[in-house]
């Protein structure tokens, strides 16, 4: 009901709306879709936000002593007034300079343990293989926390700790063979514990901020995700290092028993398989490294994000997992990550009898992996930008507050009143 005014007074107007029409009817295919994911994640949609823009800073030249003194926020004496901080759309940087030195020094082990075959070189190559795009992600988030009260000391606990606490309660989850084949609940949940646990000690209003929550998430999701690959570089049946070793090892000695290898053919056929097992390291880990962005990186923020949203500077409570604020906006993660997992939970979904088929199934993967990408992406800015609603917010009320505080402070004192004298004499 809305009141209309008119000349001669106001009017009731009813507007009534039509019985068995979808809300999202008169939106295109595509704008349906963004509505009811922004419907499930409890966000607004996205104004003012530009790829060019948000990138416009990357390539530019900055000095070492621009990153430093960015890099030196969090605590109590550097973390910027809330009124000083500018709530547009960041334009990270930082984030594109570790990851060209992380990807230079990998691509620089990788040439050194080609040339020498020193074993001590390979670990090295694989942990900056499996580092570079998660930390590069995790600075990119850093520098959209715009509050900028979250300290490179915190970052590395939730990163190393976090990122540990999640992989152990993930591998304890997967012994539980009725739940062993969803990794999406299972992984999703551990990192989000992962990030209340660390945290919890930490209450009041230091943290209380949606992007903090995002900022949190990011670090123990880019954690977990190294650890992950390296695991999977080394250990992963299907294209480790060491299972291919061992298994070229084991086919070399029974070519040397049957005869069909020489002992002056053998270190010629060592180096052969330590070549084919590195070569298959390096495909897993440019595999991995070009995945990494749309994987653990930007799911557990979008899971923790929802958390803080019904957080925020209070002490985290079992409760909160139940609020539907939360729960809509965490489905999405695990529903991304179940796709991005599909051959695991349905095994037998995708079983080629030939090469063509196996292209096929190539191609529905790789549009599977695009589409939780982009969805899980435009999820995690519409977040970004509540986020940023939200220290504008922040401001709005420290400014309304300081505001008041002056007014009261310079309000004039009222004159006192004057009273007259009379004289001493008798009543009349």
């Amino acid at each position: 009901m809305m009141y209309q005014a008119y000349p001669g007074g106001p009017q009731q107007i009813y507007y009534v709306p039509a019985q068995g029409t979808h809300p999202y009817a008169n939106l295109g295919f595509l704008a349906g879709i963004e509505a009811q994911i922004r419907n499930i994640a409890s966000t607004d949609k996205l104004e003012g936000f530009s790829l060019g823009q948000t990138f416009s800073e990357t390539f530019k030249h900055h000095g070492m002593g621009v990153a430093e003194e960015y890099a030196m926020c969090g605590s109590s004496r550097s973390t910027p007034p809330i009124e000083m901080v500018d709530t547009n759309w960041p334009k990270p940087w930082i984030f594109f300079r570790l990851l060209a030195a992380l990807a230079i020094a990998a691509v620089g082990l990788y040439f050194l343990f080609s040339f020498t075959q020193n074993e001590y070189t390979l670990p090295a190559f694989i942990f900056m293989g499996a580092f570079a795009m998660p930390l590069a992600v995790l600075v990119f988030i850093f520098e959209m926390n715009t509050p900028r009260n979250v300290s490179v000391v915190v970052l590395g606990q939730l990163f190393l700790v976090g990122g540990m606490i999640a992989l152990c309660m993930a591998v304890l989850e997967y012994q539980i063979q009725a739940i062993a084949n969803f990794p999406g609940p299972i992984e999703e949940s551990s990192k989000l514990l992962a990030v209340v646990l660390v945290m919890y000690g930490t209450r009041g209003v230091r943290y209380r901020y949606e992007l903090n929550g995002i900022l949190f998430g990011c670090a123990v999701g880019a954690g977990y995700a190294c650890f992950e690959t390296c695991g999977y570089a080394l250990f992963n049946p299907g294209g480790g290092f060491v299972p291919l070793i061992q298994s070229g090892t084991i086919q070399l000695v029974l070519a040397v028993t049957k005869g069909t290898v020489t002992q002056a053919q053998v270190p010629a056929a060592l180096q052969q398989v330590t070549a084919a097992a590195l070569a298959s390291t390096v495909n897993m880990l440019e595999m991995r490294g070009i995945l990494a962005p749309f994987g653990h990186v930007v799911w557990t923020p979008i899971a923790a994000g929802a958390f803080w949203r019904v957080k925020q500077d209070k002490p985290a409570s079992l409760t909160m997992l139940g609020d539907s604020r939360f729960l809509l906006a965490f489905l999405i993660p695990v529903l991304m990550h179940t796709l991005w997992d599909i051959t695991v939970t349905f095994p037998h979904l995708f079983n080629p009898q030939n090469q063509s088929q196996a292209t096929t199934d190539n191609w529905i993967m790789t549009g599977i992996e695009a589409f939780t990408g982009l969805v899980s992406w435009y999820v995690l800015f519409t977040m970004i930008q509540q986020g940023l609603n939200q220290v504008r917010d922040v401001q709005k009320a420290q400014l309304q507050a300081t505001l008041a505080h002056v007014q009261t402070t310079l309000q004039p004192v009222p004159a006192m009143g004057t009273y007259a004298v009379r004289p001493q004499g008798p009543a009349s």
